[in-house]
Protein backbone atom coordinates (compact mmCIF):
# COMPACT_ATOMS: atom_id res chain seq x y z
CA UNK A 1 0.00 0.00 0.00
CA UNK A 2 2.46 2.43 0.94
CA UNK A 3 4.74 1.83 -2.73
CA UNK A 4 1.17 2.32 -4.35
CA UNK A 5 0.39 5.43 -2.53
CA UNK A 6 3.82 6.39 -3.03
CA UNK A 7 3.50 6.21 -6.88
CA UNK A 8 -0.07 7.85 -7.27
CA UNK A 9 1.50 10.79 -4.73
CA UNK A 10 4.41 10.74 -7.66
CA UNK A 11 1.27 11.65 -10.18
CA UNK A 12 -1.24 13.61 -7.87
CA UNK A 13 0.71 16.23 -6.24
CA UNK A 14 1.59 17.83 -9.47
CA UNK A 15 -2.46 17.79 -10.77
CA UNK A 16 -3.61 19.15 -7.49
CA UNK A 17 -0.80 22.00 -7.44
CA UNK A 18 -2.04 22.67 -10.70
CA UNK A 19 -5.78 22.29 -10.52
CA UNK A 20 -5.34 24.07 -6.87
CA UNK A 21 -3.72 27.39 -8.51
CA UNK A 22 -6.92 27.53 -10.82
CA UNK A 23 -9.18 30.90 -9.86
CA UNK A 24 -11.70 29.53 -11.31
CA UNK A 25 -11.72 25.80 -9.84
CA UNK A 26 -10.87 27.60 -6.11
CA UNK A 27 -13.98 29.95 -6.63
CA UNK A 28 -16.01 26.63 -7.36
CA UNK A 29 -14.30 25.03 -4.73
CA UNK A 30 -14.94 27.31 -2.04
CA UNK A 31 -18.00 28.35 -3.37
CA UNK A 32 -19.20 25.18 -2.66
CA UNK A 33 -17.82 25.13 0.58
CA UNK A 34 -20.10 27.94 1.79
CA UNK A 35 -23.46 26.35 1.07
CA UNK A 36 -22.43 23.87 3.86
CA UNK A 37 -23.88 25.74 6.51
CA UNK A 38 -27.21 25.55 4.33
CA UNK A 39 -27.01 21.62 3.52
CA UNK A 40 -25.08 20.54 6.80
CA UNK A 41 -27.81 23.13 8.93
CA UNK A 42 -31.16 20.58 7.35
CA UNK A 43 -29.67 17.09 7.31
CA UNK A 44 -31.27 16.36 10.41
CA UNK A 45 -34.86 17.79 9.15
CA UNK A 46 -34.35 15.41 5.99
CA UNK A 47 -33.26 12.62 7.96
CA UNK A 48 -36.27 12.81 10.53
CA UNK A 49 -38.86 13.81 7.77
CA UNK A 50 -37.94 10.85 6.03
CA UNK A 51 -37.88 7.92 8.89
CA UNK A 52 -39.94 5.06 7.96
CA UNK A 53 -41.66 4.04 11.20
CA UNK A 54 -45.49 4.31 10.63
CA UNK A 55 -46.07 5.62 13.72
CA UNK A 56 -43.26 9.10 13.58
CA UNK A 57 -44.90 9.59 10.05
CA UNK A 58 -48.45 9.83 11.31
CA UNK A 59 -47.32 11.90 13.59
CA UNK A 60 -45.81 13.66 11.41
CA UNK A 61 -48.97 13.64 9.12
CA UNK A 62 -51.75 14.44 11.92
CA UNK A 63 -49.88 17.28 13.34
CA UNK A 64 -48.33 19.35 10.27
CA UNK A 65 -45.08 19.03 11.06
CA UNK A 66 -44.13 16.59 8.39
CA UNK A 67 -45.40 19.52 5.25
CA UNK A 68 -43.30 22.45 7.37
CA UNK A 69 -40.39 19.94 7.48
CA UNK A 70 -40.91 19.24 3.77
CA UNK A 71 -40.97 23.06 3.36
CA UNK A 72 -37.63 23.25 5.10
CA UNK A 73 -35.88 20.53 3.07
CA UNK A 74 -37.44 21.92 -0.03
CA UNK A 75 -36.28 25.74 0.24
CA UNK A 76 -33.08 24.80 0.80
CA UNK A 77 -31.28 21.59 -0.26
CA UNK A 78 -33.34 21.52 -2.89
CA UNK A 79 -33.09 24.35 -4.16
CA UNK A 80 -29.10 24.39 -4.07
CA UNK A 81 -28.25 26.17 -7.46
CA UNK A 82 -29.89 29.65 -6.37
CA UNK A 83 -27.35 29.42 -3.89
CA UNK A 84 -24.48 28.26 -5.93
CA UNK A 85 -24.55 30.94 -8.14
CA UNK A 86 -24.03 34.05 -6.12
CA UNK A 87 -21.78 31.90 -3.50
CA UNK A 88 -19.07 31.02 -6.55
CA UNK A 89 -18.92 34.36 -8.02
CA UNK A 90 -18.56 36.12 -4.80
CA UNK A 91 -15.10 34.08 -4.52
CA UNK A 92 -13.78 34.50 -7.67
CA UNK A 93 -14.24 38.70 -7.13
CA UNK A 94 -13.19 38.43 -3.92
CA UNK A 95 -9.99 36.55 -4.98
CA UNK A 96 -9.45 39.35 -7.36
CA UNK A 97 -9.80 42.22 -4.85
CA UNK A 98 -13.18 43.18 -6.21
CA UNK A 99 -16.54 43.96 -4.64
CA UNK A 100 -17.53 40.38 -3.74
CA UNK A 101 -21.31 41.09 -3.11
CA UNK A 102 -21.82 42.84 -6.55
CA UNK A 103 -20.77 40.00 -8.04
CA UNK A 104 -22.79 37.81 -5.85
CA UNK A 105 -25.67 40.28 -6.64
CA UNK A 106 -25.34 40.03 -10.39
CA UNK A 107 -24.75 36.30 -10.74
CA UNK A 108 -28.08 35.52 -8.47
CA UNK A 109 -29.79 38.35 -11.09
CA UNK A 110 -27.92 36.71 -14.09
CA UNK A 111 -28.98 33.32 -13.08
CA UNK A 112 -32.58 34.03 -12.46
CA UNK A 113 -32.56 36.12 -16.07
CA UNK A 114 -31.70 32.61 -17.86
CA UNK A 115 -34.37 30.64 -16.68
CA UNK A 116 -37.76 30.80 -18.23
CA UNK A 117 -40.13 33.05 -16.65
CA UNK A 118 -43.46 31.48 -17.47
CA UNK A 119 -45.18 28.24 -17.06
CA UNK A 120 -48.54 27.07 -19.10
CA UNK A 121 -50.91 25.02 -17.16
CA UNK A 122 -53.78 23.93 -19.07
CA UNK A 123 -54.09 26.69 -21.22
CA UNK A 124 -53.40 29.26 -19.00
CA UNK A 125 -49.45 30.76 -18.76
CA UNK A 126 -48.68 31.95 -15.44
CA UNK A 127 -45.34 34.24 -14.38
CA UNK A 128 -43.65 31.71 -12.31
CA UNK A 129 -40.25 30.16 -11.97
CA UNK A 130 -39.97 26.03 -11.97
CA UNK A 131 -38.45 24.84 -9.05
CA UNK A 132 -36.35 21.98 -10.68
CA UNK A 133 -34.65 24.98 -12.36
CA UNK A 134 -33.15 26.77 -8.86
CA UNK A 135 -31.99 23.00 -7.78
CA UNK A 136 -30.65 19.91 -9.22
CA UNK A 137 -31.35 20.91 -13.02
CA UNK A 138 -29.71 24.26 -12.01
CA UNK A 139 -26.43 23.05 -10.40
CA UNK A 140 -24.64 22.81 -13.29
CA UNK A 141 -25.60 25.95 -15.19
CA UNK A 142 -25.20 27.92 -11.45
CA UNK A 143 -21.45 27.46 -11.47
CA UNK A 144 -20.86 27.81 -15.31
CA UNK A 145 -23.28 31.84 -14.29
CA UNK A 146 -21.04 32.30 -10.91
CA UNK A 147 -17.92 31.68 -12.89
CA UNK A 148 -18.48 33.50 -15.98
CA UNK A 149 -20.09 36.65 -14.05
CA UNK A 150 -17.25 36.61 -11.30
CA UNK A 151 -14.44 36.80 -14.47
CA UNK A 152 -16.87 39.29 -16.36
CA UNK A 153 -17.27 41.64 -13.24
CA UNK A 154 -13.87 41.45 -12.13
CA UNK A 155 -11.99 42.12 -15.68
CA UNK A 156 -14.90 45.06 -16.58
CA UNK A 157 -13.57 47.08 -13.28
CA UNK A 158 -10.25 46.17 -13.71
CA UNK A 159 -10.46 47.66 -16.86
CA UNK A 160 -11.99 50.97 -15.01
CA UNK A 161 -15.06 51.03 -16.75
CA UNK A 162 -16.85 52.76 -13.45
CA UNK A 163 -19.28 55.66 -12.68
CA UNK A 164 -17.10 58.39 -11.90
CA UNK A 165 -18.01 60.14 -8.55
CA UNK A 166 -16.23 62.99 -6.36
CA UNK A 167 -14.75 62.27 -3.37
CA UNK A 168 -17.19 64.01 -1.06
CA UNK A 169 -19.37 60.85 -2.24
CA UNK A 170 -19.85 58.15 0.80
CA UNK A 171 -17.73 54.92 0.09
CA UNK A 172 -21.25 53.06 1.18
CA UNK A 173 -22.86 55.05 -1.87
CA UNK A 174 -19.74 55.19 -3.90
CA UNK A 175 -19.41 50.74 -4.18
CA UNK A 176 -23.24 50.61 -4.98
CA UNK A 177 -23.13 53.30 -7.84
CA UNK A 178 -19.66 52.93 -9.21
CA UNK A 179 -20.07 49.42 -10.74
CA UNK A 180 -23.37 50.70 -13.18
CA UNK A 181 -21.73 50.30 -15.86
CA UNK A 182 -20.27 47.07 -15.63
CA UNK A 183 -23.80 45.93 -14.58
CA UNK A 184 -25.36 47.21 -17.83
CA UNK A 185 -22.93 45.18 -20.16
CA UNK A 186 -23.30 42.31 -18.11
CA UNK A 187 -26.96 42.20 -18.16
CA UNK A 188 -27.20 42.87 -21.45
CA UNK A 189 -24.78 39.83 -23.03
CA UNK A 190 -27.32 38.02 -21.16
CA UNK A 191 -29.90 38.90 -22.45
CA UNK A 192 -28.27 38.59 -25.71
CA UNK A 193 -27.27 35.18 -25.16
CA UNK A 194 -30.55 34.18 -23.60
CA UNK A 195 -31.95 35.47 -26.92
CA UNK A 196 -29.61 33.12 -29.29
CA UNK A 197 -30.66 30.19 -26.66
CA UNK A 198 -34.74 31.13 -27.38
CA UNK A 199 -34.36 29.98 -31.28
CA UNK A 200 -33.03 26.58 -30.32
CA UNK A 201 -35.20 23.59 -29.93
CA UNK A 202 -34.52 23.72 -26.44
CA UNK A 203 -35.63 27.06 -25.28
CA UNK A 204 -33.37 27.48 -22.70
CA UNK A 205 -30.05 26.84 -21.49
CA UNK A 206 -31.08 24.41 -18.75
CA UNK A 207 -33.13 22.09 -21.06
CA UNK A 208 -30.51 22.44 -23.37
CA UNK A 209 -27.86 21.24 -21.04
CA UNK A 210 -30.13 18.70 -19.27
CA UNK A 211 -31.11 17.37 -22.60
CA UNK A 212 -27.39 16.53 -24.18
CA UNK A 213 -26.76 15.15 -20.89
CA UNK A 214 -29.39 12.87 -20.91
CA UNK A 215 -30.20 11.92 -23.88
CA UNK A 216 -27.44 9.29 -24.56
CA UNK A 217 -28.96 7.29 -21.76
CA UNK A 218 -32.43 7.03 -23.43
CA UNK A 219 -30.96 3.74 -25.69
CA UNK A 220 -29.07 2.12 -22.77
CA UNK A 221 -30.06 -1.47 -22.26
CA UNK A 222 -31.38 -2.91 -18.97
CA UNK A 223 -28.30 -4.66 -18.07
CA UNK A 224 -26.61 -5.03 -14.84
CA UNK A 225 -23.93 -3.72 -16.86
CA UNK A 226 -25.49 -1.05 -17.75
CA UNK A 227 -26.61 -0.15 -14.19
CA UNK A 228 -22.53 0.03 -13.16
CA UNK A 229 -21.80 2.17 -15.99
CA UNK A 230 -24.28 4.49 -15.26
CA UNK A 231 -23.27 4.36 -11.85
CA UNK A 232 -19.99 5.28 -12.82
CA UNK A 233 -21.15 8.16 -14.74
CA UNK A 234 -23.37 9.64 -12.53
CA UNK A 235 -19.96 9.65 -9.76
CA UNK A 236 -18.21 11.45 -12.90
CA UNK A 237 -20.99 13.65 -13.39
CA UNK A 238 -21.21 14.46 -9.82
CA UNK A 239 -17.23 14.98 -9.36
CA UNK A 240 -17.75 17.88 -11.38
CA UNK A 241 -20.54 19.41 -9.68
CA UNK A 242 -23.32 17.77 -12.42
CA UNK A 243 -26.52 16.69 -10.04
CA UNK A 244 -26.99 13.06 -10.82
CA UNK A 245 -31.12 13.49 -9.80
CA UNK A 246 -32.18 14.38 -13.35
CA UNK A 247 -30.33 11.56 -14.94
CA UNK A 248 -31.30 9.68 -12.78
CA UNK A 249 -35.10 10.69 -13.93
CA UNK A 250 -34.15 9.06 -17.52
CA UNK A 251 -33.15 6.03 -15.54
CA UNK A 252 -36.10 5.23 -12.70
CA UNK A 253 -39.33 4.82 -15.30
CA UNK A 254 -37.12 1.83 -16.86
CA UNK A 255 -36.53 0.12 -13.18
CA UNK A 256 -39.74 0.81 -12.27
CA UNK A 257 -41.41 -0.80 -15.67
CA UNK A 258 -39.29 -3.57 -14.54
CA UNK A 259 -39.82 -4.00 -11.13
CA UNK A 260 -43.13 -4.53 -12.01
CA UNK A 261 -42.60 -7.05 -14.18
CA UNK A 262 -40.46 -8.62 -11.39
CA UNK A 263 -43.05 -8.12 -8.74
CA UNK A 264 -46.03 -9.40 -11.40
CA UNK A 265 -43.89 -12.87 -11.74
CA UNK A 266 -43.08 -12.96 -8.24
CA UNK A 267 -46.48 -12.59 -6.97
CA UNK A 268 -47.85 -15.36 -9.05
CA UNK A 269 -45.87 -17.62 -7.67
CA UNK A 270 -42.00 -17.34 -9.60
CA UNK A 271 -39.14 -17.21 -6.99
CA UNK A 272 -36.77 -14.39 -6.96
CA UNK A 273 -33.93 -16.72 -8.20
CA UNK A 274 -35.82 -17.09 -11.69
CA UNK A 275 -37.07 -13.44 -12.09
CA UNK A 276 -35.55 -12.19 -15.17
CA UNK A 277 -35.08 -8.39 -14.43
CA UNK A 278 -33.76 -9.08 -10.44
CA UNK A 279 -30.08 -8.50 -10.89
CA UNK A 280 -30.69 -5.35 -13.19
CA UNK A 281 -32.00 -3.75 -10.12
CA UNK A 282 -29.99 -5.38 -6.98
CA UNK A 283 -26.97 -4.49 -8.56
CA UNK A 284 -27.22 -1.02 -7.64
CA UNK A 285 -27.25 -1.20 -4.34
CA UNK A 286 -23.18 -2.09 -4.92
CA UNK A 287 -22.37 0.66 -6.58
CA UNK A 288 -24.24 2.89 -4.51
CA UNK A 289 -23.46 3.55 -0.45
CA UNK A 290 -24.00 6.47 1.09
CA UNK A 291 -25.47 8.82 -1.40
CA UNK A 292 -23.92 9.57 -5.13
CA UNK A 293 -20.07 8.94 -4.80
CA UNK A 294 -19.77 6.24 -2.22
CA UNK A 295 -18.58 7.99 0.06
CA UNK A 296 -19.89 6.95 3.64
CA UNK A 297 -16.73 4.89 3.84
CA UNK A 298 -14.89 7.67 3.25
CA UNK A 299 -16.46 9.33 5.76
CA UNK A 300 -15.24 6.96 7.75
CA UNK A 301 -11.79 6.42 6.91
CA UNK A 302 -12.54 10.56 7.82
CA UNK A 303 -13.17 9.96 11.77
CA UNK A 304 -9.22 8.89 11.76
CA UNK A 305 -7.55 11.17 9.59
CA UNK A 306 -4.29 12.93 11.11
CA UNK A 307 -5.43 16.28 9.64
CA UNK A 308 -7.88 18.28 12.46
CA UNK A 309 -9.95 19.21 8.99
CA UNK A 310 -10.49 15.99 7.70
CA UNK A 311 -11.11 14.56 10.87
CA UNK A 312 -13.51 17.38 12.03
CA UNK A 313 -15.31 16.56 8.01
CA UNK A 314 -15.39 13.12 8.98
CA UNK A 315 -17.57 13.82 12.53
CA UNK A 316 -19.92 16.41 10.70
CA UNK A 317 -21.14 14.23 7.60
CA UNK A 318 -20.60 10.91 9.17
CA UNK A 319 -24.40 10.53 10.39
CA UNK A 320 -25.79 12.16 7.15
CA UNK A 321 -23.68 10.03 4.80
CA UNK A 322 -25.14 6.92 6.61
CA UNK A 323 -28.99 7.87 5.75
CA UNK A 324 -27.66 8.70 2.04
CA UNK A 325 -27.21 12.29 2.33
CA UNK A 326 -23.48 13.53 1.36
CA UNK A 327 -23.78 17.12 -0.17
CA UNK A 328 -21.84 17.91 3.09
CA UNK A 329 -18.81 15.75 2.36
CA UNK A 330 -19.12 16.35 -1.71
CA UNK A 331 -19.30 20.08 -1.22
CA UNK A 332 -17.77 20.54 2.47
CA UNK A 333 -14.37 18.64 2.43
CA UNK A 334 -14.25 19.12 -0.89
CA UNK A 335 -14.70 16.03 -3.21
CA UNK A 336 -16.03 17.89 -5.77
CA UNK A 337 -13.90 18.97 -8.04
CA UNK A 338 -10.41 17.70 -5.56
CA UNK A 339 -8.06 16.11 -7.85
CA UNK A 340 -6.78 13.59 -5.05
CA UNK A 341 -10.84 11.92 -5.38
CA UNK A 342 -11.69 11.52 -9.04
CA UNK A 343 -10.17 7.87 -9.34
CA UNK A 344 -12.07 6.28 -6.66
CA UNK A 345 -14.89 8.15 -7.18
CA UNK A 346 -14.96 6.18 -10.71
CA UNK A 347 -13.63 3.39 -9.09
CA UNK A 348 -16.01 2.62 -6.24
CA UNK A 349 -18.89 1.72 -8.63
CA UNK A 350 -17.15 -0.49 -10.75
CA UNK A 351 -14.84 -2.20 -8.70
CA UNK A 352 -18.14 -2.51 -6.45
CA UNK A 353 -20.00 -3.61 -9.43
CA UNK A 354 -17.76 -6.18 -10.66
CA UNK A 355 -18.25 -7.42 -6.77
CA UNK A 356 -21.79 -7.19 -6.85
CA UNK A 357 -21.71 -9.39 -10.18
CA UNK A 358 -20.18 -12.20 -8.71
CA UNK A 359 -22.44 -12.15 -5.08
CA UNK A 360 -24.83 -12.20 -7.07
CA UNK A 361 -24.68 -14.94 -10.37
CA UNK A 362 -21.80 -17.01 -7.85
CA UNK A 363 -22.66 -16.67 -4.14
CA UNK A 364 -26.52 -16.71 -4.97
CA UNK A 365 -26.73 -13.30 -2.78
CA UNK A 366 -30.18 -12.46 -4.29
CA UNK A 367 -31.78 -15.44 -3.97
CA UNK A 368 -34.14 -14.38 -1.21
CA UNK A 369 -34.75 -11.02 -2.84
CA UNK A 370 -38.85 -9.56 -2.63
CA UNK A 371 -39.07 -7.40 -4.91
CA UNK A 372 -42.12 -6.13 -3.47
CA UNK A 373 -39.96 -4.99 -0.58
CA UNK A 374 -37.25 -3.35 -3.06
CA UNK A 375 -39.99 -0.79 -4.46
CA UNK A 376 -41.36 0.99 -1.27
CA UNK A 377 -38.24 1.52 0.77
CA UNK A 378 -37.26 4.79 0.61
CA UNK A 379 -33.97 6.35 -0.69
CA UNK A 380 -33.16 7.81 3.38
CA UNK A 381 -32.98 4.40 4.50
CA UNK A 382 -28.99 3.06 5.43
CA UNK A 383 -27.79 0.63 2.54
CA UNK A 384 -27.26 -1.78 5.16
CA UNK A 385 -30.46 -1.92 6.56
CA UNK A 386 -32.31 -1.57 2.99
CA UNK A 387 -30.22 -4.37 2.22
CA UNK A 388 -31.36 -6.68 4.99
CA UNK A 389 -35.15 -5.66 4.39
CA UNK A 390 -34.83 -6.64 0.25
CA UNK A 391 -32.91 -9.11 0.31
CA UNK A 392 -32.39 -10.92 3.67
CA UNK A 393 -28.99 -12.00 5.54
CA UNK A 394 -27.33 -13.10 2.57
CA UNK A 395 -27.90 -9.95 0.35
CA UNK A 396 -26.95 -7.77 4.03
CA UNK A 397 -23.75 -9.60 4.09
CA UNK A 398 -22.91 -8.74 0.56
CA UNK A 399 -23.51 -5.21 0.84
CA UNK A 400 -21.22 -5.04 3.64
CA UNK A 401 -18.64 -6.90 1.97
CA UNK A 402 -19.06 -3.83 -1.12
CA UNK A 403 -18.65 -1.19 2.14
CA UNK A 404 -15.08 -2.86 2.61
CA UNK A 405 -14.28 -2.97 -0.89
CA UNK A 406 -15.86 0.84 -1.20
CA UNK A 407 -13.06 1.75 1.95
CA UNK A 408 -10.37 0.29 -0.01
CA UNK A 409 -10.63 2.02 -3.20
CA UNK A 410 -10.91 5.34 -1.18
CA UNK A 411 -8.08 4.93 1.17
CA UNK A 412 -4.70 5.29 -0.19
CA UNK A 413 -6.26 8.58 -2.12
CA UNK A 414 -7.84 9.54 1.27
CA UNK A 415 -4.12 8.86 2.67
CA UNK A 416 -2.49 11.36 -0.07
CA UNK A 417 -5.01 13.72 0.71
CA UNK A 418 -4.80 13.85 4.74
CA UNK A 419 -1.29 13.81 4.73
CA UNK A 420 -1.11 16.84 2.43
CA UNK A 421 -3.74 18.28 4.62
CA UNK A 422 -1.97 17.57 8.09
CA UNK A 423 1.32 19.13 6.29
CA UNK A 424 -0.37 22.51 5.50
CA UNK A 425 -1.75 22.87 9.05
CA UNK A 426 1.34 22.28 10.35
CA UNK A 427 2.71 24.96 7.87
CA UNK A 428 0.50 27.25 8.76
CA UNK A 429 0.72 26.57 13.21
CA UNK A 430 4.31 27.26 12.68
CA UNK A 431 3.91 30.43 10.19
CA UNK A 432 1.62 31.90 13.93
CA UNK A 433 3.85 30.30 15.84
Amino acid sequence: MDKLQNALEAIMNPLAKKISESKIISAIMSGMMTTLVITMGVAIISILSAIPFEPWQNFLTSTGLGAQMNDVVSATTSLMAIYIAPAVAYKYAKGEGENALNAALISLAAFIILMPQHVTVGEQTVGALQSGYLGSQGIFVAMITGVVIGMAYSALMKKNIKMKLPASVPPMVSDSLSPIFVSMIIFTSILAFRYIVSFTSYGNIFDLLYSLITKPFLNFAATPWTIVLFQTFLNLAWFFGIHPAPMLGILFPILLQLNTQNIEMYMAGTPASALPYLNVLLIGSFCYLGGQGNTVSLACLLCKAKSEKFKAMGKISLLPNIFNINEPIIFGLPVLLNPYFLIPMILTPLVGGIYGLFALNVLGAGAAANPVVALSIPWVVPSVISAFLMGGFRFFLAIVGAFFIHMLCWYPFFKMADKKEYEEEQQRLQETA
